[in-house]
């Protein structure tokens, strides 16, 4: 157990309470933490009497969202903190254990890096692992090239970067924490454990699996971040880019996004039914 005995760590978990099994797991990966941990759920009115009755098994805080979308919802979370660390996990995702405490120990140890991510095990809708991301120190220079290898569930934040830079972009429905992490990297860095900090679930009601274009918004994003030079060339190195990026994804199980969306397509088209039905 950690010594410390107040929380240095916030964590957002943002719900619309449709998934309350899924929630269950989140909240528990989260308060078993060895590091002492402010929770604070984020959730629609119509769920209240159910995301009440969450927060007081796990000892967390609950709070009506007062916008809506995944964005609003966490910045809301995140917007009285006074911890050293910001960090948020969607209700499907796990922490793995000792996860915050590893992560919270590396930003002491660096303390000019804005942020600090890991290793993640993709699991599917029963929690079974299906391989693990393994993005290594390279991720942070490729990322800034439109190549998501960070994993969000699991990643750290300072909160003072967050709010140097700001925070998530309510206008961005599924790359948000993608242009969050760009604009870290450029206000003070990332640093890489190597060892597993979160897992990502894969089910057919996710936002990776119900996004019909995946590589849309991203790309967009990435483009905000890109140099003037980089921006004129983007038609000569995007294709180069991209095939390095599939390379490594096949060959090293690498790439949150992109690795991950070769595994879902009977996902996607068990989502796409369910919309029709």
């Amino acid at each position: 157990m950690s010594s410390r005995t107040f929380p240095r760590v916030r964590v957002v978990v943002p719900t619309n309470g449709e998934r309350p099994e899924y929630l269950e797991q989140c909240l528990a990966s989260v308060t078993r933490q060895r590091e002492p941990v402010d929770v604070v759920i984020v959730g629609p009115a119509q769920a209240v009497p159910a995301l009440r009755e969450a927060a007081e098994r796990h000892q967390c805080r609950f709070l009506v969202e007062d916008d809506r979308g995944l964005s609003n919802a966490v910045n809301q979370g995140w917007r009285d903190a006074t911890t050293e660390y910001l960090a948020w996990l969607g209700d499907d995702d796990l922490l793995t254990e000792g996860s915050l405490t590893s992560a919270s120990d590396e930003l002491d140890r660096v303390p000019e890096v804005a942020m600090a991510y890991g290793r993640l095990v993709i699991i599917d809708a029963a929690g079974r692992a299906l391989y693990t991301v393994r993005p290594g120190t390279f991720a942070s220079w490729f990322f800034r090239y439109g190549q998501n290898f960070v994993g969000q569930p699991g990643s750290l934040y300072r909160r003072t970067a967050v709010q140097r830079v700001g925070a998530l972009d309510p206008a961005l429905r599924y790359a948000m924490d993608f242009d969050l992490h760009l604009r870290l990297l450029q206000g003070g860095g990332m640093v890489y454990l190597p060892r597993v900090l979160g897992c990502f679930r894969v089910h057919p009601s996710s936002l990776t699996v119900t996004n019909p274009r995946p590589h849309d918004e991203k790309r967009r994003v990435m483009r905000r971040h890109l140099g003037r030079n980089a921006l004129r060339l983007e038609s000569c190195w995007w294709p180069i880019a991209r095939g390095v990026s599939g390379a490594w994804g096949v060959t090293t199980k690498s790439g949150v996004i992109e690795a991950t969306a070769r595994n879902v397509n009977g996902l996607r088209a068990v989502a796409r039914a369910a919309r029709c039905c």
